[in-house]
């Protein structure tokens, strides 16, 4: 009956490390993808920016004009 429990001891213990083991895998998944996360979202709002620059030079009306001039024969 002992030889039963250390098997039983053994076995719970082996799989409590590989438990632990994959819970910080987890963990540090997560903040990875926290950090990606936030990283995009820099990356989007310094888009939004340049998007608005170039939607207000291309609506400019001397913009337009001068696009026009070019457009001459």
């Amino acid at each position: 009956m002992t030889a039963v429990w250390i098997v039983a001891i053994i076995f719970g213990a082996l799989v409590l490390q590989q438990y632990l083991r994959l819970q910080a895998k987890q963990q540090e998944s997560a903040r990875l993808a926290s950090k990606e996360a936030e990283l995009l979202r820099a990356e989007m709002s310094e888009l939004k920016a340049r998007v608005a620059v170039l939607e207000k030079i291309v609506t400019d009306k001397g913009y337009q004009i001068q696009d026009e001039i070019d457009h001459l024969p």
